[in-house]
């Protein structure tokens, strides 16, 4: 059957651009330090600031999360089918759930902490800022939101699957999509986006307690690319004979949304309360760069990174290890360095080359030993099912 073949075929683009995306993350994280605009909520803003990187925090933002909720969706079903309903949520808890919990509770404070520490000459007792504080004003779940959100999909996606399985079976051949169908889905997709933005603003972190957090603005976005990553798989795109984007083509379109995206941005929604119509424009927008960045990527890696050689695959295997623990080294190297006077670009681009190493040493030789003995402990446990 199709569905065997495919899940048994390795799709090494996949790994590559979850490892570049998730890197991206990193050195995005450490170009929030540096933005013109002082975000009292960071973690460390540096002393030194430009512009530039004003630009490439709104456009990168907007791109990252579909691009990674994809894959994971892509790779939700084979998953599934492979392992069956039980042995895939025994994953999902130990893989997802369990580190999102201790992340959120143990983690995650000590990451608020730090935009306190980081600014004050006399920072509060720790303790006292996690039983009080923490869980009142400065409530959030850091970058851990995103296995939050993660484990909700999955678990959506498990009760559809429970109702009615024959709709997830795979086609008897791969399936190529109408002209019209991604252009519309861009517009499905930036629904959500449209609705919650007449309530929200676009960048709100709206906490639901006891324990979670989500953007009621982008949720919507981000759960659409998670199902057209099922939809993906079971019409077999990006396999032989089945539907592959191709580069020129979504590459220009990036490009020019990139331009779009951020001159749109940049003129009429930088404040939390614009006209209607201009909030349409934005989710239009929004909705579009994620859909021909996400595809521009895909198009990128599997026609220039399709490949097994050793870095990729290291990279890959310890990206998710990456992801987990990347804040608890961007901030003390960024605090390290906050108030150094250099040139700015020697700067950033040293703090992130040090954070990215330090990331990928530690994911690979103290985390990854420890977790060897465990099935699955790798990456591939999260964004691989």
């Amino acid at each position: 059957m199709l569905g065997e073949a495919v899940s048994k075929q390795r799709l090494w683009f996949f790994d590559n651009l979850r490892a570049f995306i998730v890197l991206l993350v990193v050195v995005f994280h450490v170009g929030m330090g540096y933005t013109t605009w002082s975000l009292s909520w960071w973690y460390v803003n540096d002393s030194q600031q430009n512009k530039v990187f004003d630009w490439f925090i709104l456009s990168t933002d907007v791109y990252m999360m579909p691009v990674l909720f994809f894959i994971a969706g892509y790779f939700a079903l084979p998953a599934l089918l492979q392992k069956g309903m039980a042995a895939f949520w025994r994953g999902k808890l130990r893989r997802i759930v369990l580190p999102w919990l201790v992340g959120a509770v143990l983690i995650a404070p000590l990451i608020a902490y730090s935009a306190i520490f980081s600014r004050t000459a006399a920072p509060p007792d720790y303790f006292a800022f996690w039983a009080h504080d923490f869980w009142g004003p400065y409530w959030q779940q850091a970058h851990y939101w995103f296995l939050e959100v993660l484990a909700l999909f999955y678990l959506f996606f498990a009760v559809v699957y429970k109702l009615s399985p024959s709709y997830f079976k795979a086609g008897p051949d791969p399936g190529l999509p109408a002209a019209w169908f991604l252009p519309l889905f861009a517009v499905f997709s930036g629904m959500p986006f449209f609705v919650a933005n007449l309530f929200f603003w676009s960048d709100l972190w709206l906490p639901i307690k006891p324990v979670l957090m989500i953007q009621p603005v982008r949720i919507g976005l981000y759960a659409c690319y998670f199902g057209l990553g099922i939809y993906a798989w079971k019409k077999a795109w990006f396999t032989a004979g089945g539907y592959r984007p191709r580069l020129l083509i979504w590459g220009s379109a990036a490009v020019a949304m990139l331009v779009v995206f951020t001159a749109y941005r940049v003129t009429y929604t930088l404040t939390p309360n614009i006209p209607v119509l201009y909030k349409a424009g934005h989710a239009l927008a929004y909705a579009f760069f994620s859909l021909t960045a996400t595809f521009g990527f895909i198009a990128l890696f599997q026609k220039l990174a399709d490949s097994d050689a050793y870095l990729w695959r290291r990279l890959a295997a310890n990206s998710y290890t990456i992801y987990f623990i990347h804040q608890c080294v961007v901030i003390p190297v960024a605090y390290t360095v906050q108030k150094v006077q250099m040139n700015i670009w020697v700067k950033y681009a040293g703090v992130s080359a040090v954070v990215v190493v330090l990331c990928f040493l530690i994911a690979e030789y103290v985390i990854r030993p420890v977790l060897s003995g465990r099935r699955g402990g790798g990456a591939e446990g999260i964004f691989r099912g």
